[in-house]
């Protein structure tokens, strides 16, 4: 399979004090998908959508179709583009860093989308950023905006490298005090024997974080499947895995699941899959 290079996704600068340093913004995740058309089975004909009225079901044209935001049951409020223009933040081309905080200061519930900063063509400014940066254990907060969207970034420092991640607004983040399951947990009883059982499962499973481990094996089947069908094979639907059974019991469960962590701990490591 042949690999994309990646393709910047934004040029500006770094606004640090007085100095302005030239970056790229590069995806630091690509997301992996399968998706799939909508086809007539009688023709394999493409599945097309219209713009219709709710009320009668005829199809309504462009210049008859405008913007509004229900405030009430079927009571909307129609806003113009016009209107909203003004509120557009200005495309500035740079980050401008306000702050900056303590890694751990910050909720990883907070990080969103994640970029590499690449430097621009005099890399000098950018390492000695990305060098101080790492040097303090400091994490850069600014304020950017990129398609006609602002955002609020944290860029942080790692191996000389920078590394940008947008962060959600503090109205976006869920209170947990919200959510009713979650109230109450101070109340819960656990005895000394419990949570020594669920530390030595934890410890039994403690291992380094080898994220290549972890894939997509949804998504890797469907791929086989298509492949497989495309080839004029057929293919066979697996079984489905059985349900686990139940443990009502607590110590039961832990002490059963420390075992079989050990028992799978004695096992020699499988062959990595090759790409």
């Amino acid at each position: 399979m042949m690999v994309r290079m990646p393709r910047p996704v934004w040029n500006g600068t770094i606004s640090f004090g007085l100095v302005a340093i030239p970056v790229k913004l590069y995806h630091a995740v690509r997301k992996q998908s399968v998706s799939f058309n909508q086809l007539d089975d009688r023709t394999m004909a493409r599945i097309k959508y219209k713009k219709v009225s709710a009320v009668d079901g005829e199809e309504v044209p462009d210049e008859h179709i405008v913007k509004g935001f229900e405030v009430s049951k079927d009571r909307y409020v129609v806003v113009d583009p016009d209107e909203l223009e003004p509120f557009i933040p200005a495309a500035t081309k740079t980050v401008d860093l306000e702050e900056f905080v303590d890694l751990e200061e910050i909720d990883p519930v907070f990080y969103d989308n994640a970029y590499y900063v690449a430097p621009g063509t005099n890399p000098k400014p950018y390492v000695l950023l990305a060098s101080a940066m790492e040097e303090a254990g400091k994490v850069a907060i600014g304020r950017f905006v990129m398609r006609n969207k602002q955002y609020t970034a944290a860029i942080r420092a790692e191996e000389g490298r920078l590394i940008m991640s947008t962060l959600a607004y503090a109205d976006e983040v869920v209170d947990p005090a919200n959510i009713d399951e979650l109230q109450g947990l101070d109340d819960v009883e656990v005895s000394k024997k419990e949570i020594a059982m669920a530390e030595s499962l934890v410890d039994s499973l403690t291992a380094a974080f080898e994220p290549e481990k972890y894939r997509d094996e949804y998504r890797e089947q469907v791929v086989d499947l298509i492949q497989i069908k495309a080839a004029g094979q057929e293919f066979e639907v697996p079984e489905a895995a059985a349900e686990k059974p139940k443990v009502v019991d607590l110590m039961a469960a832990l002490e059963a699941s420390v075992a079989k962590a050990k028992e799978e701990r004695k096992k020699p490591a499988r062959k990595k899959k090759s790409a």
